[in-house]
């Protein structure tokens, strides 16, 4: 699954980031294999989706959130 499927306040862990120009921009924010995230808000009409990672709080688009790999946790 990956992190634009995960239900509202659920927890993932993330697998992997799949390959992508964005890969590299979502490593240095801190989306790195192993980090639990939680999906926190979800804008509607498919807008931004908020993660909470640790103590802080990233809004990413639905396509930048498909990249993520997770595991529900």
């Amino acid at each position: 699954m990956t992190a634009d499927t995960l239900p509202l306040n659920k927890s993932g862990k993330i697998l992997e980031i799949l390959p992508s120009p964005l890969k590299i921009n979502l490593m240095e924010l801190g989306f790195l294999p192993g980090k639990k995230i939680t999906l926190q808000h979800l804008a509607p009409s498919g807008g931004p989706m908020a993660f909470q990672m640790e103590e802080t709080l990233l809004a990413l688009r639905k396509s930048e959130a498909a990249l993520i790999r997770v595991e529900q946790i």
